[in-house]
């Protein structure tokens, strides 16, 4: 077998979104990003393309035909540890405080809520990449799974900022 290629693999199912993410990742300074629209084909990538090294997925919670918390579930569950633990950050437009505990537990590295700026993006994308947990997860807590019960509220959403005019 030849050598993987590193790459972020981009979970969503709105393909503007999904564009929107990837165009955010590349500014960013990251060229290798795999995107799917579903969880069956996300986990064709992560199971079965043996040219693959994902260092990173982001992952939509809602799904077409699964959700994100199920394609979590079956990533965790893997023997491989390369794969078991890939780190996650999830991208959702979800806002209650359920949602945000049950991908927690899954062991999940960051949740964004959408829409997101691609300043957030990725400044948590790089934190997770490096080990690191974020200093902030679209407001909330740095560690998801330290929320303390239902009076916590769910990260705030963000959205992009105007570019600056140029002189």
């Amino acid at each position: 077998m030849g050598k993987r290629l590193p790459c972020i693999l981009v979970v969503e199912d709105d393909r503007a979104v999904r564009e929107l993410i990837v165009a955010f990742l590349k500014k960013g300074g990251h060229e290798r990003i795999i995107t799917a629209g579903n969880a069956e084909e996300a986990l064709f990538y992560v199971f079965k393309d043996p040219g693959l090294l994902i260092q990173l997925a982001l992952v939509d919670l809602v799904l077409p035909n699964a959700s994100g918390l199920a394609l979590i579930r079956r990533i965790r569950a893997a023997k491989a540890p390369w794969r078991r633990d890939l780190p996650i950050i999830v991208l959702t437009s979800r806002t209650d405080t359920e949602t945000y505990k049950a991908a927690a537990r899954r062991g999940i590295q960051g949740y964004l809520m959408k829409p997101v700026s691609a300043q957030l993006l990725q400044t948590t994308v790089a934190e997770v990449m490096a080990g690191k947990k974020p200093s902030m997860i679209a407001g909330g807590a740095a560690n998801p799974a330290e929320s303390q019960g239902p009076d916590v509220p769910p990260p705030p959403t963000l959205e992009e900022p105007a570019p600056p005019e140029t002189p």
